[in-house]
C-alpha cells in the first residue's frame, strides 16, 4: 500500500507542477528543492483529502509532515490507516 500511496503522490507532483520524477529527491524537502511553494504544498494537501479521503489541518503542514515525498507518505499512512 505504501508503493501505491508514493505512485500516486509522484503522479499528482509530476503533473502538475512540471516535474520529471527522476529530478524528485524522495527525501528531500521539495520546497528547498525549488519544485514546490507554499501554494503548491496547499495543492498536495487538496489532492490528499480528494484521493484518500482525509482532512489536513493547516497545523498538520509543517516540515515533519511534508517535508518530503516519503514525509507524504507516512503522514498519508498514518492519518488513513494504510
Amino acid at each position: 500500500m505504501p508503493q501505491e500511496i508514493q505512485d500516486k503522490l509522484l503522479t499528482f507532483i509530476t503533473g502538475s507542477f512540471m516535474v520529471e520524477r527522476d529530478d524528485i529527491d524522495l527525501d528531500k524537502s521539495m520546497i528547498d528543492e525549488g519544485i514546490i511553494d507554499s501554494f503548491g504544498l496547499i495543492e498536495i494537501a487538496t489532492f490528499m483529502e480528494k484521493e484518500f479521503n482525509m482532512q489536513v489541518g493547516e497545523e498538520q503542514m509543517v516540515r515533519s509532515n511534508f517535508g518530503s515525498v516519503n514525509k507524504i507518505v507516512d503522514f498519508i499512512k498514518r492519518e488513513t490507516g494504510r
